[in-house]
């Protein structure tokens, strides 16, 4: 069981190494109180970030500013299976997905011998191959992971700061609460840990532990988002979730003051149509900044809705076509710069973006500095992937 703690960037490239050449296209004048950091300090903030994949051969890849390369030899899960890493306080890492055998398949490494180990944790045939699952380190130092499995319940398991073989998941909430392979996003409040989710009834949804049991609350009505589509949540202890509207807004959930199981307020922080329905999302805030959530529009343009001048307002950070509409993404934040990675046709791509760069003028400009790599790898457009600070 559970413990109870239950301008763009031009990339000049010579084979996989790569020479990073900053241009001004695009991006605003920044005044001198507001002045970019220098070169080296941005590049040194993005040799920490990597992202890992699934591959078409089934095993998982590492990405990072010097390329992209196999993580371990084992084949591990299908094709487009979702992953979900984390970084271990000895800054090694732990990388989640759901295996061929239908159970959680976690590879990490070791500081001490440089090695990859694979293993499964728990038993096979619990959820659908590949299917979505959400990993997080809590304030309190323990690693959940959270999916849906093919009874349509929750499924759940920790690891007490260094991830090792355990008991493996157990079923947490009761069957048919979403549809299998629904999109969790990890939660963390009042000391507990939980996740959200877009239920089958269309209704944004919360599994959280209470006094040491578990107990699925329904947080806001039903019927306003695609059943198990996209939704996004902070783990830094400020209960703040995002998913997209039927009518394309985004929607932000904040308690109401009682918290759970009570319903919570709702605001929409975006126009209707900006969201491609079902998307999937992604948020990140680096402390004492703004809120970025990010997503790919219908067009393939990476997009974020943010409050960095207060209010909240979208701006398109990338041209079109870059991304899978509506596809998997992942960000982090590392100082003061906000990282995005995703997997374009052919190219693993990075947006790379200084937050305390002055918000944008309407109509909204390019924000972002991007550089792509060629993959020289077999990974599927518009895989999956998860970035970490890794080392």
């Amino acid at each position: 069981m559970i413990p109870n703690r239950i301008g763009r960037r031009r990339v000049v490239a010579t084979g996989m190494a790569l020479a990073l050449v900053a241009t001004a296209v695009g991006v605003p004048r920044v005044p001198a109180a507001q002045a970019a950091p220098p070169r080296a300090t941005a590049q040194a903030a993005t040799s920490q970030v990597v992202g890992f994949t699934v591959g078409r051969d089934g095993r998982f890849y590492l990405a990072s500013a010097t390329g992209v390369t196999p993580f371990g030899s084992t084949v591990v899960a299908p094709p487009d299976a979702d992953v979900s890493a984390v970084r271990q306080p000895d800054g090694n890492a732990a990388v989640f997905t759901v295996g061929t055998q239908g159970g959680l398949v976690v590879a990490v490494t070791s500081s001490a011998t440089s090695a990859i180990s694979v293993y499964r944790d728990g038993a096979g045939n619990l959820a659908t191959p590949g299917t979505r699952l959400t990993a997080f380190t809590a304030p309190d130092g323990y690693v959940y992971v959270f999916f849906v499995g093919v009874d349509g319940a929750v499924y759940g398991t920790s690891y007490n700061r260094v991830v090792r073989p355990g008991g493996g998941p157990q079923r947490l909430s009761a069957t048919g609460v979403a549809p299998p392979g629904a999109v969790l996003a990890g939660s963390w409040q009042s000391s507990a840990p939980g996740a959200f989710f877009v239920g089958s009834d269309g209704g944004l949804r919360h599994l959280g532990r209470t006094n040491g049991s578990w107990q699925t609350s329904s947080i806001g009505p039903s019927g306003v988002a695609a059943a198990g589509s996209g939704v996004a949540a902070l783990t830094d202890g400020d209960v703040q979730a995002y998913y997209a509207g039927l009518d394309g807004r985004l929607w932000q959930v904040t308690p109401a003051g009682g918290g759970l199981p009570d319903p919570w307020n709702r605001v929409a922080v975006s126009a209707s149509g900006v969201v491609p329905v079902g998307a999937r999302l992604t948020v990140t805030r680096p402390a004492n900044g703004p809120t970025g959530v990010f997503f790919a529009d219908a067009a393939g343009a990476v997009r974020i809705v943010t409050n960095l001048a207060g209010g909240w307002q979208d701006s398109v950070t990338t041209g079109p076509g870059v991304a899978s509409p509506g596809g998997p993404i992942s960000a982090l934040t590392s100082e003061d710069y906000f990282f995005v990675g995703w997997w374009g046709r052919g190219l693993w791509w990075w947006l790379f973006w200084w937050w305390r760069r002055p918000p944008p003028p309407p109509p909204p400009p390019l924000l972002g500095e991007t550089l792509s790599i060629p993959l020289g790898y077999p990974i599927q457009y518009g895989a999956n992937v998860s970035l970490i600070l890794y080392r």
